[in-house]
């Protein structure tokens, strides 16, 4: 016979007041039932499972993405916060794909990764106000999840585009972020680091840095980045992402997801006619066909500055654009 347990509504509440059904071993053992029972309960064929050592998913599903979420927080102990992918997600952050779960806890705490629970004690653990709360569970603050990201990813585009996403859209400032890169530990913080430096010269996404790259190496003019053409009574024109100055004429990289909102969208297309009418050549590229079509957009390039050179170009005032 198996031991015998308490009714359910004896049972500890879940860690969230949700319809998550999580507690731990001791919270279970509080709350009356044995322990015996709990081990029961989790072996092969039993009501529960293990999610994590110490931590009981009391049915026989597959854990749901927040269950894994509050599972983590669970085995982390008092204190532990979301960081990295799992938290930019629930920061709405698209280009989070979080594979696992990571967690920071203070840094006297004895944790260990295990399964999906990534467990990064620190010295510096968001506390107090600095915590913020997203569908009942607590993150880091997004500059210091991005860098937690960032951390743990290999390739500069992959960096570029985080970044790039928390900035654009969802209102981190470069200041932010380049103060929390200052505060982290250094280890595995070279790729953000450079592309803030990038993103400081004006590069805002992995296309606009691969396209300055394709230019480079194929040996075609060198453009200024970033600029802002302007009328003459000091108006904006056209925010081309590479000018030539004496041609005027460049390219733009166009991308919807990249701008803050449909009004921005808008106003790029207004200003892309308004440069027209003022003689402005400008290739629009997709940031998909910068990387899959490299040379269709460099030969197209090469034909506007081919054609640009062939008629008395005219002469536009234009400012760099602050980072």
């Amino acid at each position: 016979m198996p031991p015998s347990g308490r009714r359910r509504r004896h049972l500890p509440a879940t860690v969230d007041v949700g319809c998550e059904q999580i507690a731990t071993h001791a919270e279970l053992v509080a709350a009356g039932l044995p322990i015996s029972s709990v081990v029961y309960r989790i072996q092969p064929g039993g009501r529960w499972q293990r999610l994590l050592p110490g931590v009981v998913l009391m049915h026989r599903g597959q854990p749901t993405d927040r269950e894994r979420l509050i599972g983590a927080l669970a085995y982390a102990g008092p204190g532990a916060v979301i960081t990295g992918m799992a938290a930019l997600r629930l920061y709405g952050l698209r280009t989070a794909m979080p594979r696992a779960v990571h967690v920071l806890v203070p840094h006297g705490r004895r944790k260990h990764n295990h399964g999906f629970a990534v467990i990064e004690r620190t010295r510096r653990p968001p506390t107090g106000g600095e915590v913020i709360h997203r569908r009942g569970l607590p993150l880091a603050p997004l500059a210091r999840a991005v860098v937690d990201a960032c951390r743990r990813l290999e390739g500069r585009n992959a960096v570029r585009d985080l970044v790039s996403d928390a900035v654009q859209n969802h209102g981190l400032t470069l200041a932010t972020l380049r103060n929390e890169i200052h505060l982290a530990a250094r280890q595995r913080t070279a790729l953000p680091r450079a592309v803030l430096a990038e993103m400081g010269e004006g590069v805002r996404f992995a296309a606009e840095a691969r396209a300055r790259e394709l230019i480079r190496e194929r040996g075609l003019p060198e453009p200024v980045y970033n600029v802002e053409v302007l009328d003459d009574d000091g108006a904006v024109i056209a925010i081309p992402d590479g000018y030539y100055p004496d041609l005027a004429c460049g390219y733009e990289i166009d991308s919807r997801r990249w701008h803050m909102s449909p009004d921005s969208y808008e106003a790029t297309t207004r200003r892309r006619g308004r440069a027209a009418r003022y003689g402005i050549i400008l290739v629009s590229v997709t940031p998909a066909r910068v990387f899959e079509d490299p040379d269709g957009f460099l030969a197209d390039l090469a034909g506007v500055l081919a054609t640009a050179s062939r008629r008395a170009a005219p002469i536009m005032r234009y400012r760099t654009r602050a980072a």
